[in-house]
C-alpha cells in the first residue's frame, strides 16, 4: 500500500463530502447546488484514487514519475546499450535484386525467374550453387527452402566438365 497516493485519495473523499454538506451548513437550505453536485461526483474519484493506491507494491516509493516526492526517479532517460558487435552477418557481396547471366547461354535471367527463359535450364543459387526451384510463385533455394539472399545452406562446388572446353589448350607429349 503506498500511503502517499491513499492520502491523496483520502483527501478528494473529504474534499467532496465538505461540498456536499457546505451548503446545508452556510445557508441552510437543503437544496441542490452545483457544488453539491461537484461533491457527488468526487466522491468516486476519491475511492479510485484510493484503490490505485491500495496496489502499489512497494510503501517506499511512488510510481507516479516523483509526483509525491519519488527520490529515487531519475529524470533523465538512462543510455541505450551499444548494439552487440559479435554474431553480425556478414554482407551478402550482391545485390539480391540485380540480375544474372545464364551460365548456358549468357542470356540475362532476373531475379526473380528460377529458369532461364531462353534455354529452360534452372539458375543456379548464389549462396550455395544449387539449381534453384519455385515454391509458391517464388524463387527458393532447394537446400534450405529459403529466398536465394537468404540462403544459409554450405557452399556446393561446381561440378567441371568431365571433356575439354574450347578454351582450353590440349597439351601434347
Amino acid at each position: 500500500m503506498n500511503r502517499s497516493i491513499v492520502m491523496v485519495g483520502v483527501a478528494i473523499i473529504l474534499a467532496g463530502l465538505a461540498l456536499v454538506a457546505s451548503p446545508i451548513v452556510l445557508t441552510g437550505a437543503e437544496s441542490f447546488t452545483i457544488e453539491q453536485e461537484t461533491g457527488i461526483f468526487l466522491s468516486p474519484i476519491g475511492l479510485l484514487v484510493i484503490m490505485i493506491g491500495a496496489v502499489q507494491a512497494n510503501p517506499e516509493m511512488t510510481t507516479v514519475g516523483g509526483t509525491f516526492g519519488n527520490p529515487d526517479v531519475t529524470p533523465e532517460r538512462p543510455a541505450a546499450a551499444p548494439p552487440p558487435t559479435t554474431g553480425r552477418a556478414t554482407p551478402l557481396g550482391y545485390n539480391p535484386r540485380e540480375p544474372v547471366n545464364c551460365r548456358q547461354c549468357g542470356s540475362v535471367i532476373t531475379f526473380d525467374l528460377a529458369f532461364c527463359p531462353r534455354c529452360a535450364r534452372p539458375r543456379e543459387c548464389r549462396g550455395c550453387g544449387r539449381p534453384l526451384g519455385m515454391a509458391e510463385d517464388r524463387t527458393d533455394c532447394p537446400g534450405c527452402h529459403r529466398v536465394e539472399a537468404f540462403c544459409n545452406c554450405p557452399r556446393v562446388a561446381r561440378p567441371r566438365p568431365a571433356y575439354p572446353t574450347a578454351s582450353t589448350r590440349v597439351r601434347r607429349p
